[in-house]
């Protein structure tokens, strides 16, 4: 209570020695209350000094709450209008920018508006382009957007009171002329024993602004973004490598680089990614484009087919040399070698080029094969994989297999349906893959 009691005598010792002269609370929210000394009575506080309540002679009471008190004065001389501090800029770039103020002094009345006004030309008014801060304080931030790339602009902050419109000393500012980054997406390649792809990336060049993100994103659908799944890369210019992981087999991806500045995100060209079990590839004899149209449309139908077979069940990869020789009675392949269509068009079809693939990848073509046949197939895997399949019994003789080994086009068609022939085509790939490389020990890549 001692305290409390010589606070009170203070104040009333003060009001004694200025006695005529006014007394000025400054609020933090840019509030001014003027009390003329000679009409108070008492000023007091409350428990705490939560509030000030000051009580004037006419018997009236004014509570203010201690918290919203700025500063406090008896001066008579006090300016009439408000004054400010010089804008701060920071944060400029290529449209925006971050402008900061203070207030020096109030004035002797409220200040009911601050902000900041700019233009082009010098001495900006609040005519021109302006922003109001959102609260009044006596320092306040306010970002200021819609700006044009590589502009001189001038900037000051102002303050509205009932006397006038003041403004602060002016500043001027350039905006940058960064741009996106540019961006490339090299190459891209699926690793099936992995079951993720290994993304070539390069950042040609950062925009002039610091990179704040590089990477590679994709997605199922075209044009992926960094909001579908991402790698992140780093922050450098250069090149780089992404992977593309959780890949679905047979499942179409694409992939894209990107990179992010001061600017924006830039997205470099797309390229697509099929996850596949294998990789095996075709090449056509170089003139049959054009000596034999006819022929080259089919045989490439029909490897084109036998591949999609192939990368989707097997884990074969290569590429294979497919040419044409009239003398060929229907097809034929050589291990590791070639194949070779004659002019019979009955055997320009996927079946048949499947059936030679199979040659190619060992099936009665080499010795390791042709030992575990003895009129049944003795290797264990593909007969489990024929068993559960279908119930049946694998069979092979020196040179094929059956069922579903395509020696004849009625294997395929004379099993009813699309659906069910192209089950029959899976089979024949499948079971290609499990003698030659579970059973016979073959290599699965060449």
């Amino acid at each position: 209570m001692k305290k409390y009691i010589i606070s009170v005598s203070f104040i009333l010792v003060v009001f004694l020695l200025i006695a005529g002269n006014p007394v000025n609370l400054f609020l933090k929210n840019l509030t001014v209350l003027h009390y003329n000394a000679e009409e108070i009575d008492s000023i007091k506080f409350d428990a705490g000094a939560v509030n000030m309540q000051i009580y004037k002679n006419d018997k009236s009471l004014s509570t203010i709450e201690m918290a919203a008190v700025d500063s406090m004065n008896f001066k008579t001389n006090i300016d009439s209008v408000p004054q400010l501090d010089s804008v701060s800029i920071s944060s400029i770039l290529n449209t925006t920018a971050t402008a900061t103020f203070s207030i020096k002094s109030v004035g002797t009345s409220t200040i009911v508006q601050t902000g900041v006004c700019w233009n082009t030309a010098t001495q900006p008014t609040i005519k021109n382009n302006k922003l109001i801060s959102t609260s009044l304080s006596s320092s306040s931030e306010i970002n200021i957007t819609g700006l044009t790339a590589a502009t001189t602009y001038y900037i000051r902050a102002y303050a509205i009171n009932a006397t006038d419109t003041v403004y602060s000393p002016e500043k001027s500012f350039t905006t940058t002329n960064y741009t996106l980054p540019t961006v490339e997406t090299v190459s891209a390649t699926f690793n099936y024993t992995t079951n993720k792809a290994t993304v070539v990336a390069k950042v040609n060049s950062n925009g002039g602004c610091t990179l704040t993100e590089r990477g590679i994103c994709w997605s199922t659908t075209s044009n992926p973004t960094i909001n579908n799944s991402k790698y992140f890369g780093g922050f450098t210019v250069g090149q780089f490598y992404g992977v593309m992981s959780d890949l679905v087999v047979n499942s179409v991806y694409y992939v894209r680089t990107y990179a992010t500045n001061c600017v924006g995100t830039a997205y470099g060209n797309v390229i697509k990614v099929q996850p596949l079990m294998g990789a095996v590839t075709y090449s056509i004899q170089a003139d049959l484009a054009t000596t034999q149209p006819t022929y080259y449309a089919l045989i490439k139908q029909a490897m084109d087919s036998a591949c999609w077979y192939f990368n989707r069940y097997t884990t074969f990869r290569g590429n294979i040399y497919c040419y044409y020789n009239s003398g060929i009675p229907t097809a034929q392949a050589s291990y590791h070698g070639s194949i070779g269509f004659g002019s019979n068009t009955t055997y320009m079809w996927v079946g048949t080029a499947m059936h030679e693939m199979c040659h190619f990848m060992g099936s009665g073509t080499t010795s390791a094969w042709q030992a575990l046949t003895n009129g049944n197939w003795t290797g264990s895997v593909a007969s489990a994989l024929l068993l559960k399949e279908t119930g049946e019994v694998l069979k092979g003789d020196d040179m094929h297999f059956w069922p579903y080994g395509v020696n004849y086009k009625s294997e395929i068609t004379g099993l009813g349906d699309a659906a069910a022939q192209k089950k029959g085509l899976i089979l024949c790939a499948k079971l290609c893959k499990a003698m030659c490389v579970d059973d016979a020990g073959l290599p699965n890549t060449w």
